[in-house]
């Protein structure tokens, strides 16, 4: 199989058309779990990593906290970071597709939206200081000298083993035009939930470019809480009545929670800390840190929204790894067969086996444990919900109003090209105008 993908993928180099993410390339087989992966972050068409990497970040250069947005014809670069599990230095080769605003492959020509080459090599990796463990830390940044962009909107970078020409993982980003001029905020309603929770309405006026002709035919409008791609929500509410603007915005009943909310994991240091950590086994291989226990409805250390302090890896060569064990209480509410998932962003939000609770008689707890780097991150309690997909609600610390962050997305259909543009993306808390 490796043979084969790694000859469709030569193919590929010379394609004049690149057909969807996965570019050709058969699916790896390399510990992602197969079928649809249920994850807010994930967008369609998206490979979630394999156990082997860890550590994911992909940000704006200079601000590790930044979505991944940059504008086009700017100096603004992305940073991709990763860690893989090995003793062994490696090489990998990355690729890059261009998506309409559904994260449907464009099927426009690679020579559009790229110039020069499509594809980063990247190689040798920092080593780490400590094992248990042995991992290589890699990164690189783009646009670059080799690589450059040429159109807006969304895209997907796809990591590949250079050497077996297997893809690992793809990780979407945006690059923007920031044409015209965007303003939004958000209108919070209250006991207006299922559960009688607070919604938030988020709102934008767009102020039209000189080019649009067409706006009620050749625009559309989404917005995204908390950076949660997968969960993206266009806009069926739209005001065309002033000649140079559009007002966009949810309606209620597509209105987005207002209590999500997050569990703050504070592990720069693996030490007995009285708060999260409890207890700290570093004769062990790999050394295992246990938490606190967390109790259903009064977690221990609850936050809120996406914040600085949180989803950050360290990235030295000291850093280390621990089998880190949650331990959640839930007052005998859950039963086994529905199941209980550990999801946050050192698993990519991801409800997999690999991550999923079991009940602990003796403890009386459900648990589970993740290979985690030292670093600050958040995470959530998640159960399946009847349509197969996330509830990631019914666990939650509070059902009271949260700060969260939205992010507004205009799109332009150019109507020569046919093709989606982003033209603006803009993002905000709830709480601030």
């Amino acid at each position: 199989m490796y043979s084969k993908a790694l000859f469709l993928f030569k193919l590929l180099l010379v394609s004049t058309f690149i057909h969807g993410c996965s570019a050709g390339i058969s699916p790896p087989t390399n510990g992602v779990p197969s079928g649809n992966y249920l994850s807010r972050l994930l967008v369609p068409n998206q490979l979630p990593a394999p156990e082997t990497i860890k550590s994911i970040q992909l940000y704006r250069k200079g601000n590790p906290d930044h979505p991944p947005v940059i504008e086009l014809g700017t100096s603004q670069k992305l940073v991709l970071a990763f860690d893989e599990l090995t003793d062994l230095s490696g090489q990998f080769r990355i690729t890059f597709t261009h998506y309409d605003q559904n994260w449907n492959s464009s099927n426009i020509p690679q020579d559009w939206y790229l110039e020069r080459m499509n594809e980063l090599i990247i190689g040798g990796g920092t080593k780490n200081q400590r094992s248990s463990p042995d991992y290589f830390h890699y990164e690189t940044e783009f646009p670059s000298s080799q690589l450059n962009f040429k159109t807006s909107g969304n895209f997907m970078l796809h990591v590949v083993d250079f050497s077996t020409g297997t893809r690992l993982f793809s990780l979407p980003f945006f690059v923007t035009e920031n044409a015209g001029e965007m303003r939004s905020w958000v209108e919070t309603k209250y006991n207006a939930g299922p559960r009688g929770e607070a919604i938030d309405r988020p709102f934008s006026e767009f102020m039209y470019p000189d080019f649009i002709d067409f706006p009620q035919f050749d625009l559309s409008f989404y917005f995204v809480q908390n950076r949660f791609w997968g969960d993206a929500k266009r806009s069926q509410n739209y005001d065309f009545s002033e000649q140079d603007r559009t007002q966009f915005q949810l309606s209620e009943e597509n209105a987005f929670p207002s209590n999500f909310d997050f569990i703050g994991l504070r592990l720069n240091e693996f030490s007995v800390d009285g708060q999260n950590i409890i207890d700290w086994l570093p004769e062990k291989n790999p050394p295992e840190v246990i938490l606190r226990e967390d109790v259903l409805n009064f977690t221990s250390n609850p936050t809120t929204g996406w914040s600085t302090i949180f989803s950050d890896p360290k990235t030295t060569p000291e850093a280390r790894y621990a089998n880190v064990r949650f331990r959640f209480q839930d007052g005998g509410q859950f039963s086994a067969s529905r199941g209980v998932y550990l999801v946050g962003d050192f698993n990519q939000w991801l409800l997999s086996e690999e991550h999923k609770l079991t009940y602990n008689e003796d403890s009386g707890y459900w648990e589970t444990e993740a290979l985690i780097k030292q670093g600050l991150y958040t995470y959530k309690y998640a159960l399946k919900d009847g349509n197969d997909g996330i509830d990631d609600l019914s666990l939650s610390d509070t059902i009271t109003r949260q700060n969260q962050e939205y992010t507004s997305f205009v799109y332009f259909q150019d109507p020569e090209y046919r093709y989606h543009r982003l033209l603006q993306a803009q993002t905000l808390r709830s709480g601030s105008r």
